[in-house]
């Protein structure tokens, strides 16, 4: 008897006003906080070229043959040293595309991510984005050429870059890239 008496008052004082307030506010807040509300949706089709790029939702090669296979990965603030992948997706067995990201922020808060295309263990494309506030206003398209992809991970290709932005030549047998 003494406990329902205690439950029962508890549960009075804790909904008062102001407790609502705070579970709606709760509530608000944690849809901005993503899970998997921004999604990013797409096509991986043939192509003669590789990319990868924000186009309008009616654009025409979206409409082109799709291809399965391809791996995009999305990568959150890719020139700091606290670059992380957040999310990835395959395409499907007739190219469609999927990339959901629970992560905070995304799409409202000003910052760069890059998107990486990948198929069968090469890198095919890399391009980085501003993402738009309404994830439904564009669509992704990968383009592949197949069999024209480059072999290692996207850090490898950071690298590389980096390499190749300098006047130094490090010949390809050095430890640098084992």
């Amino acid at each position: 008897m003494r406990t329902t008496l205690f439950f029962r008052a508890f549960r009075m004082r804790s909904l008062g006003s102001s407790s609502l307030m705070t579970l709606a506010a709760l509530l608000i807040v944690s849809g901005f906080g993503g899970c998997g509300g921004y999604v990013l949706t797409g096509k991986a089709v043939v192509g003669a070229y590789n990319s990868i790029e924000l186009v309008d939702k009616d654009d025409p090669r979206l409409k082109d043959r799709g291809t399965p296979g391809v791996r995009v990965e999305a990568i959150r603030d890719p020139d700091t040293l606290g670059r992380k992948t957040v999310a990835t997706a395959s395409s499907g067995g007739n190219g469609d595309l999927r990339l959901a990201i629970s992560e905070f922020g995304v799409g409202f808060l000003e910052e760069k991510w890059e998107l990486n295309a990948n198929m069968a263990g090469a890198n095919y494309a890399a391009n980085v984005f501003s993402l738009p506030f309404d994830a439904d206003s564009v669509r992704l398209l990968v383009v592949v050429d197949p069999g024209s992809g480059r072999n290692g991970s996207s850090l490898n290709n950071e690298a590389q870059r980096e390499l190749d932005s300098f006047d130094i030549r490090i010949p390809k047998d050095s430890a640098i890239y084992r």
